[in-house]
């Protein structure tokens, strides 16, 4: 005789009361059952299974609400519960059944709905499963108008007559098991990422065309249905990986520490003796680093966009601890192309045309200039504001004498007690370093996810495109700035093309008139540790920047943290999910004349006329 389980009422009062006090809901159930429902919405998906799948459970819990269940426990008076709780707020009810189709021979999404109704979320389902063809062309998915909505060898959740009186629809959903090698039954790893992906944006996807058809309470974006709430898993892979991207402390082990006295030797030479670079000793193991890389459970992760998010940032430290081993090899500079990529042609050809328009650098002379101790007091008038919008964190400036110019750590502005600064320079300096790169580290800081602040794959392209139009933005771009990102993309194409230190060097001071300090300085930080070419990205960051204001897109959600313009889609969706808050937004945008520019970068400018 088959044991049946029951769901005692307290536990179902218990469940009810944390639904509606907006508490998110997350209890096992009877037999290692589970339920989940992030917080109050109109809809619930349903596994119930002999022998639970693993592999089919990660489905359903990409999604904000489900229950994964023995089926010989009875779910039918939990599920009405949770209805008459939803109900008070939303009119209608849906209730998504899935299980897994494991028969060999089929391969096709079956869909089980009513005939006349709802055919807005069927056909949203059947077009979205219909994604899965650009990878398996023989998968497919089709509509099946039935009343039966249920596992053959099941009774049904609810009866379907009864189930529309009360205002619930049920939808049967047999999911074909193609991530599984029928004859092994092992997991196509990359491909069950991709099919995962798809299957959670296609329920979200449904559920909201029903809740858009058949409900009064709008939702502004799909993405709102999607999980708000980080589980611990997330948590501690994402402050492990936070860990060991801070411990490595990439860039500063592949910069020179005698790039200076090496200037000096440079000069003494007449150029013609490639400079000897040192670097600091290795803090850290790189196979230690790369065995505890991948002891983080990144695959257990139920939300596909966060798990993209960490595998992809997992996959740049596992790059650069390699290219530690590799320091001062030609393997460096290989691993670090496969890393920042090569350079684009649309990137170099902009490069040229920069430096075609300003041929020259610009002479700047102006009636007054600060020191240090002078530009610090200037920038803490626009420190004090956010310190002001950030209590808890640790906010400052410091003067000090082992910094080169002006730079930031953190929620530090470091600047060198000796610098010489154009007054006229002061503001865009300070919206580049604190208005952007400070900024963002504490409205990163401010998120639940470290990556936030500790900077996902590639984000300095986005940073560094964005501190420049923050440049422009308050009318202090100037020729000499977008000079020297042109001159560096020049530079990594030489290296590229295999020419030597002095090589490159006499490029960019004989061909484009770099004076020849600054084309020493270009040149050391693109040949530093065997050959480095991220120094191409701050170009292209700005191009990729000003491509997507002009396309329509919004200028606020990129201070949210520090990412690259590839994950700005995932940001928006972490947004409208509520993982992320709102970010504190740079008080400079609010200034009239910066909203004239950022209008004029919406209508399309050419970079050249960013010169203010």
């Amino acid at each position: 005789m088959i044991e049946d389980y029951h769901i005692d009422a307290e536990l179902v009062e218990t469940i009810c009361n944390n639904i509606t006090e907006h508490v998110p809901v997350n209890v096992e159930l009877p037999n290692k059952g589970l339920l989940h429902i992030d917080k109050l919405l109109p809809f619930i998906c349903v596994y119930r299974y002999t022998e639970r799948d693993v592999y089919f459970s990660r489905l359903l819990k990409t999604q904000a609400s489900y229950i994964i269940v023995d089926e010989n426990v009875e779910i039918s008076h939990l599920l009405e519960a949770i209805r008459l709780i939803t109900s008070k707020k939303f009119e209608t009810f849906l209730i998504l059944e899935l299980w897994p189709n494991n028969d060999s021979l089929k391969s096709q999404f079956q869909i089980y709905g009513p005939k006349s109704k709802s055919l807005e979320t069927v056909n949203a389902l059947k077009e979205g499963f219909s994604e899965i063809r650009k990878t398996l062309s023989y998968v497919d998915s089709k509509i099946i108008h039935t009343e039966f909505r249920h596992p053959k060898h099941l009774k049904p959740l609810l009866d379907v007559e009864q189930s529309k009186k009360q205002g619930t629809l049920i939808i049967g959903i047999s999911v074909p098991t193609v991530y599984l090698n029928s004859a092994t039954n092992q997991l196509f790893s990359l491909f069950f990422r991709k099919f995962y992906t798809i299957f959670s944006e296609t329920i979200k996807r449904a559920v909201y065309e029903f809740i858009r058809v058949q409900t009064t309470d709008a939702f502004e974006n799909y993405l709102m249905l999607g999980k708000t709430h980080i589980d611990a898993v997330t948590l501690s892979s994402d402050t492990k990986l936070a860990e060991i991207s801070e411990g490595m402390s990439f860039l500063l082990r592949v910069t020179p520490v005698n790039s200076n006295e090496e200037w000096d030797k440079f000069v003494q030479n007449n150029y013609e003796k490639i400079p000897s670079f040192k670097y600091r000793l290795l803090a850290v193991d790189p196979e230690l680093e790369k065995r505890k890389l991948y002891n983080i459970p990144i695959d257990l992760i139920e939300d596909p966009t966060i798990a993209f998010i960490l595998r992809g940032k997992r996959l740049e430290i596992e790059k650069q601890l390699i290219m530690l081993e590799e320091r001062g090899t030609d393997n460096f500079r290989f691993i670090g192309e496969s890393l920042y990529g090569v350079i684009r042609e649309d990137i170099l050809d902009v490069a040229k045309h920069i430096l075609a328009v300003y041929p020259k650098a610009e002479t700047i002379k102006s009636s007054k200039r600060y020191n240090g101790i002078e530009f610090a007091e200037f920038a803490q008038r626009e420190m004090d504001h956010y310190i002001q919008q950030f209590p808890d964190l640790d906010l400052g400036i410091e003067i000090r004498d082992d910094v080169a110019g002006i730079m930031v750590s953190k929620s530090k502005l470091l600047i060198n007690e000796e610098m010489n600064l154009d007054v006229n320079r002061c503001d865009a300096l300070i919206q580049h370093e604190i208005g952007t790169h400070i900024l963002t580290y504490c409205n990163g800081k401010s998120q639940p996810l470290k990556q936030m602040h500790e900077g996902f794959e590639g984000y300095d392209q986005l940073q560094e495109g964005l501190a420049v139009i923050a440049e422009y933005l308050v009318g202090g771009l100037t020729i000499n700035r977008l000079r020297l990102l042109a001159g560096r993309v020049i530079a990594v194409q030489s290296m590229i093309d295999n020419a030597n230190f002095i090589e490159t060097f006499n490029l960019l001071r004989t061909d484009y008139a770099f004076p020849d300090r600054v084309a020493y300085y270009i040149s050391m930080r693109v040949y530093r540790g065997g050959g480095l070419t991220k120094d191409a990205v701050y170009l292209a960051g700005l191009i990729d920047l000003m491509a997507y204001l002009e396309n329509g897109g919004r200028i606020e959600p990129l201070y949210t943290g520090k990412f690259n313009v590839t994950h700005i889609k995932l940001i928006e969706e972490l947004l409208y999910r509520k993982v992320l808050k709102q970010p504190i937004l740079p008080r400079f945008l609010a200034r009239d004349d910066v909203k004239i520019r950022l209008q004029k970068l919406r209508e399309g400018i050419n970079i050249v006329e960013l010169v203010n």
